[in-house]
């Protein structure tokens, strides 16, 4: 939410930011696309602020996507809007808060791992820490480069992009930052700002980790540096990657702040919705997640009778071997409509449009017992010994039956 890291992932994200009654509005495009809006900033009327985002949704032709939401806002648009919103909450999205001063002192036994790493880094290396500013700038540049090419990244990198707009504006935004370095060459440093007046967020950490002892040194010293001006270090999320997480709760974090992402369903999706429950069993939970994480209304194809969704059919891109394949995933009628030709009807629209749309290299789907097994055959797909692999989703939403040693996949070629 800070006005310094909203600028620096601009190029990413193509934020957009408004004033509206007693709210700042920030609207921007996520990783997938999307439209959507950040938590509404400010302490108006809540029903009002998220009409006025509907309407704004409206007139782009979007649906309502917030992310970034507390507790607080979460419960609020629970009681607005009931069973019409589905909200997610990814663990890989949760702030590590950690008290300035237990970073600053690391006092008691399960700190002890730490003081060994700042003890050998200390005894080791002649080190200087001080303030980045625009004289010192260019070390920062220079092991962003080492530690980008250690990790074969690319300065077009989404994440690298960001550094680079936070470096080259480093003095023109309300950004503090330390250098780490021994006998004149950086080892670490740290960029952030201040997020309220009792917490500082750091945005960008950056390690040569041939210095043994580098990350836990400049971890603390930082620290030590802010620990009489703010109570709390924000040390953002861990992406979903286990090392990340492994080491972030290894300096035992005061609390896990959860953000929640929200997606208000229109009357289609709330049937579709309630479709799932009925036909999958599966609770709503697991329904949210996957309209918060993975729906694409353009690639979910219904069926109406009565004004209503009696069926639908999902197609979900999934990564493989560097290609791109089609999932066919969560094909559903509703019993009163089943025999009628209606999920024939859905595959085979289904799968003329993965065909046109010719970035697909194979069409594949997990059937859920013989008669689906039977149906499917029909349009050409084969049975196959291959186990559903998720392995390169980025999805964090589990695709499978639930028993990842049962899910063989079925096989269509693309013609």
């Amino acid at each position: 939410m800070s006005f310094a890291n909203i600028f620096c992932w601009q190029d990413s994200y193509h934020s957009q930011i408004a004033v509206w009654n007693d709210f700042l509005l920030i609207r921007f495009t996520t990783d997938n696309g999307y439209t959507a809006y950040m938590q509404p900033v400010g302490s108006g009327n809540r029903a009002e602020v998220i009409e006025a985002l509907a309407a704004d949704a409206t007139s782009l032709a979007v649906p309502l996507r917030l992310f970034g939401l507390n507790s607080e806002w979460r419960d609020s648009l629970y009681t607005l809007f009931g069973q019409k919103v589905a909200i997610s909450n990814l663990a890989a999205n949760a702030d590590y808060i950690y008290r300035s001063s237990d970073l600053a002192e690391l006092a008691g036994r399960k700190y002890q791992p730490k003081r060994n790493f700042i003890n050998r880094f200390t005894s080791r290396y002649n080190y200087r820490f001080e303030p980045i500013t625009e004289c010192n700038i260019d070390t920062c540049r220079a092991l962003n480069a080492l530690w980008c090419s250690q990790k074969g990244c690319s300065c077009t990198d989404s994440e690298q992009r960001a550094v680079l707009t936070a470096l080259d504006n480093f003095t023109r935004l309300p950004l503090e930052g330390w250098i780490l370095s021994v006998e004149g060459q950086a080892c670490a440093f740290a960029i952030g700002s201040a997020v309220n007046h009792d917490t500082f967020c750091i945005h960008i950490e950056k390690i040569d980790t041939s210095f043994d002892g580098a990350g836990a040194m400049i971890n603390n010293l930082v620290a030590v540096e802010l620990q009489h001006r703010f109570k709390y270090i924000n040390r953002e999320d861990d992406l979903g990657i286990e090392g990340l997480r492994r080491a972030k709760m290894s300096y035992y974090p005061e609390y896990l702040l959860s953000k929640h992402s929200a997606l208000i369903l229109n009357q289609d999706e709330e049937q579709m919705a309630e479709l799932w429950q009925k036909v999958f069993g599966d609770d709503r939970k697991t329904i949210d997640d996957f309209f918060v994480r993975v729906y694409d209304p353009a690639l979910c194809f219904t069926h109406r009778a009565n004004n209503r969704v009696v069926a639908m059919l999902h197609i979900v891109p999934l990564k493989e071997n560097g290609q791109l394949s089609a999932y066919i995933y969560a094909v559903a009628t509703a019993p009163q409509y089943r025999r009628q030709g209606i999920a024939h009807s859905l595959i085979s629209r289904a799968i003329t449009t993965i065909q046109k749309a010719g970035i697909y290299s194979r069409i594949l789907l997990v059937p859920a017992d013989r008669d689906a097994e039977r149906l499917y055959s029909k349009f050409d797909f084969v049975m196959t010994d291959e186990l559903l692999d998720q392995s390169e989703s980025e999805l964090d939403y589990d695709l499978g039956s639930g028993n990842k040693d049962a899910d063989f996949v079925m096989v269509r070629k693309i013609y």
